[in-house]
């Protein structure tokens, strides 16, 4: 059962005083109630994932900002292909009632004014101000009844990752989206340097530093300049270095009796850092990490300075692939290296849920909702027969990119995807190259199989984004899923009531420790002051309301 905590007594008594005035209506502010009201529809067909209403359904969605610039003349954030798709079938059609950049900010202010839209995208905070205060609809009849399979099958792929996360005392407030999993930093070497000095691939963390080691000192990039890792400045994407010493910054972790910890807090770390400081002082990593932007750092790698790097598997979609721009030579491989004693590649479960959609109170057909993001689903990921064939026919209304990836141009805007997305997405590509048959293959990959097929006829005589296509979807997808990853869930992915007061401090003061350390600006005994003051400025606070104590 997820937890709560308590709202500050002033924004409670606001948003109370909201809930008995503002928002007792569901057909207040414009929501479309009137359509909605009128909508004929039998008991049957009204929970039917694709049952169709006979007159129109309205909803109000507020949005982010519209940068969608690939539509066709004519077609707008509101009736595009999309929209248009989910309308034809279900006779639900999405209005918008406001765009913001600032997504929190506008939804304090329409939870204060009570011009709440009938559908939201809201954060973890806000979801958690919208239950207390009784603001938006229970979904459970509608999740169990409406979903489709596809959803489900979706969201089922999490285990209770996901729904625990929306479900209060027993209740779905909201539909989450998705952090798919296995996006952990690997290790992407050039493996014709590797070729060039006569080196193995590295496997333990020794070899890693003494991979880098060599490339340095037989400056293999031939530059006068070769660095051996770059660095992101707050050094979090060395998450497989800390794993190696069993430390795990940035999340909470259980210890032996089931309690969430902090693992920046953790004996393990101090190890961890006294291993980085050596490396930095050894001229292992970059020595100018804390200072370069990110540009400055991917013009190391792009220019053939860096060989090494930390990157999840989506380094394909990033400015890394221009290396072949530089060196038509080039060959980027993905390791999980470094491995622990065990030979376990560890990593933790990052957050499942990226954010939520929630419906407000007393909408007169919440249902709509989930046949809306049953159908989009359906369309983005050409989950259907139907959905394929509809985009076939309409294909001249389609984006510029029409790929899975591109949810904005949508009714209700969520990035929804299976856990293992990229397990599933590799092995299609490689049994449709195998078969010699993309008629099977989920339409939306059909870019990467011909990536795949493109490098190997061709290798870096391709385009360099065909090239990152590659890059990414064989290279990285494959050792993402590498046999020897360890999958560690986190104990807690929320906030609690005094993080939000002390959170923005203490993780200053962790960085600021972490950054000075490895640097060698503050010896290594600094950690267990670091320490100390963390527990007595709001660490204990935390951990005692995350365990509930």
């Amino acid at each position: 059962m997820k937890k709560r905590w308590k709202i500050a007594f002033a924004l409670t008594m606001s948003l109370s005083l909201l809930a008995l005035s503002g928002c007792g209506d569901g057909n207040s502010s414009g929501s479309g109630g009137n359509s909605a009201d009128t909508a004929v529809i039998d008991d049957a067909q009204k929970f039917d994932p694709y049952g169709k209403y006979e007159t129109p359904v309205e909803f109000t969605i507020g949005r982010n900002t519209n940068h969608v610039d690939n539509l066709p003349e004519g077609d707008t954030i509101e009736n595009n292909m999309a929209t248009r798709y989910v309308e034809s079938r279900v006779n639900v059609r999405a209005r918008l009632a406001w765009e913001t950049d600032d997504m929190d900010q506008k939804l304090s202010l329409s939870m204060t004014t009570g011009d709440l839209p009938d559908v939201m995208t809201v954060g973890r905070d806000i979801l958690n101000q919208l239950v207390d205060n009784d603001l938006i609809a229970d979904l459970t009849e509608v999740y169990n009844k409406t979903a489709s399979p596809g959803m489900k099958e979706i969201y089922g792929t999490y285990g209770s990752l996901l729904m625990d996360q929306v479900t209060f005392d027993g209740k779905i407030m909201a539909l989450p989206h998705t952090n798919i999993g296995n996006q952990h930093q690997l290790l992407w070497i050039r493996k014709d340097w590797m070729d060039k000095v006569g080196a193995p691939t590295p496997t333990t963390l020794e070899e890693v530093w003494d991979l880098a080691k060599t490339f340095i000192e037989q400056d293999v990039s031939g530059t006068g300049k070769t660095v051996g890792f770059v660095m992101d400045q707050n050094a979090m994407n060395f998450s497989p270095v800390f794993a190696a010493h069993d430390a795990f910054p940035g999340f909470w972790i259980k210890d032996n009796e089931g309690n969430a910890i902090y693992g920046s807090v953790q004996p393990e770390m101090k190890n961890a850092l006294g291993d980085l400081a050596q490396r930095y002082k050894e001229g292992l990593i970059d020595k100018q990490f804390a200072v370069r932007s990110n540009e400055e750092k991917e013009a190391l790698v792009i220019k053939g300075e860096a060989g090494m790097l930390f990157n999840p598997w989506w380094i394909g979609y990033t400015n890394y692939k221009d290396t072949i721009k530089q060196n038509p030579e080039a060959v980027w491989i993905a390791v999980s290296a470094p491995v622990d004693e065990n030979g376990k590649f560890k990593t933790i479960r990052q957050d499942p849920a990226g954010s939520f959609t929630v419906v407000k109170k007393d909408y007169a057909h919440p249902e709509a909702i989930m046949k809306s993001i049953n159908l989009t689903t359906d369309f983005l990921y050409s989950l259907t027969d139907d959905a394929v064939q509809y985009k076939k026919e309409h294909a001249d209304e389609g984006m510029t990119d029409n790929s899975r990836w591109n949810n904005e141009p949508t009714q209700i805007p969520m990035q929804i995807d299976y856990n293992d997305v990229l397990k599933r997405y590799y092995d299609d590509i490689i049994q449709a190259d195998e078969a010699g048959d993309d008629s099977k293959i989920q339409a939306d990959r059909l870019v990467s199989l011909h990536a795949y097929q493109d490098f190997k006829k061709n290798g870096n005589n391709i385009d360099v984004n065909t090239y990152g296509e590659y890059l990414s979807r064989i290279e990285g997808q494959r050792e993402a899923n590498n046999p020897n990853l360890e999958v560690i869930p986190a104990a807690f992915y929320g906030t609690t009531e005094t993080m939000k007061m002390k959170w923005a401090n203490l993780k200053k003061m962790e960085e600021e420790m972490i950054l000075k350390i490895i640097m060698g600006e503050a010896p290594l005994n600094d950690f267990d002051k670091f320490v100390e003051t963390w527990h007595k400025t709001g660490g204990d606070e935390i951990m005692a309301e995350i365990n509930n104590k």
